[in-house]
């Protein structure tokens, strides 16, 4: 099993990361992903994520705890050489004006594919996360 962790602060509320992050939705507006489907809301919606070369990432949204801030979705399929990706996405308030976002994912994955895929994801989240903090410090 791989891990893959990016934990990062940024000077946006955790409510304001919460909402943009815990919908499911909108992610071509904060990541690399050209465009989303998403059907249904909280635990058990789905998402389809199209890449701009046309791959599709199938992921669900598996649970949701907005108590904790805290959710966790797997992809059941995509372009990727991995099986049984789960990721947990977890904000933390630090004050009124930042937060924490720890962003991560396990998987099973070749030893060939290893390092290539714990870049592609790590470089994921830390798009998603600081394209996150420009959008809602845009937004303001």
């Amino acid at each position: 099993m791989t891990e893959v962790n990016v934990t990062k602060t940024i000077q946006i509320s955790a409510d304001k990361a919460w909402n943009n992050l815990s919908s499911f939705r909108g992610i071509e507006n904060i990541s690399p992903i050209e465009r989303s489907e998403v059907v249904g809301e909280g635990a058990g919606a789905t998402r389809t994520c199209y890449m701009p070369d046309g791959a599709a990432i199938y992921e669900t949204l598996d649970k949701v705890d907005s108590a904790a801030m805290e959710f966790q979705y797997s992809i059941t399929e995509g372009p990727f050489p991995v099986e049984g990706y789960v990721s947990t996405v977890a904000i933390s308030a630090i004050d009124g004006n930042s937060c924490s976002i720890s962003w991560t994912a396990q998987y099973e994955v070749s030893e060939e594919a290893e390092a290539d895929m714990k870049d592609l994801f790590e470089g994921f989240y830390n798009v998603i996360i600081d394209s996150l903090e420009n959008l809602v410090k845009s937004s303001n």
